[in-house]
């Protein structure tokens, strides 16, 4: 059995996801894509991240990887006991980084239809084996809201309904 934080039924979710919702604003009122991510450790913020898509120069700094390179050497040795909050479902590259840095719980907002992360989980047995908690809907409307007010409509529906 694979170590790491599996019942995590007494922690605020609602609470780390507004957090998250508010760096998604800032990062949509950057021009960047309104989607963020927040690491929590023993109900602690351990870091942050946004898309840094457009100001960083780099289609690979999406919320979830900048979060994660912030604090990597933290990771190493606590990264099982650790959760991340994202506003909208990692896509595949983010929840490979995810299990590789070894956080074991992903809570999101917005599911992405167009990535169907989900299904690549159950697929691919390291992820599978990896991740124990995949809890979607937190906080849904206070994201959509921030998510439509920064969002092309194209983007839009190809991550709200796949097409």
């Amino acid at each position: 059995m694979k170590k790491g934080l599996r019942d995590i039924s007494n922690i605020d979710h609602n609470h780390f996801m507004r957090i998250a919702i508010k760096e998604a604003e800032m990062a949509g009122q950057c021009g960047d894509r309104p989607i963020a991510a927040v690491i929590v450790h023993n109900n602690h913020i351990i870091a942050k991240g946004s898309s840094k898509r457009r100001t960083g120069r780099s289609d690979v700094h999406h919320a979830e990887n900048t979060a994660i390179m912030s604090c990597a050497p933290y990771l190493q040795e606590y990264g099982r006991e650790c959760l991340i909050y994202s506003t909208v479902e990692p896509c595949i590259m983010c929840i490979s980084t995810i299990a590789f840095s070894d956080i074991r719980n992903v809570i999101f907002a917005i599911e992405d239809k167009h990535m169907n992360t989900y299904a690549q989980i159950k697929a691919v047995p390291y992820l599978k084996e990896r991740i124990f908690n995949y809890i979607s809907g937190i906080c849904v409307e206070e994201t959509l809201q921030v998510f439509k007010r920064y969002t092309i409509e194209s983007e839009l529906n190809l991550v709200l309904n796949g097409c």
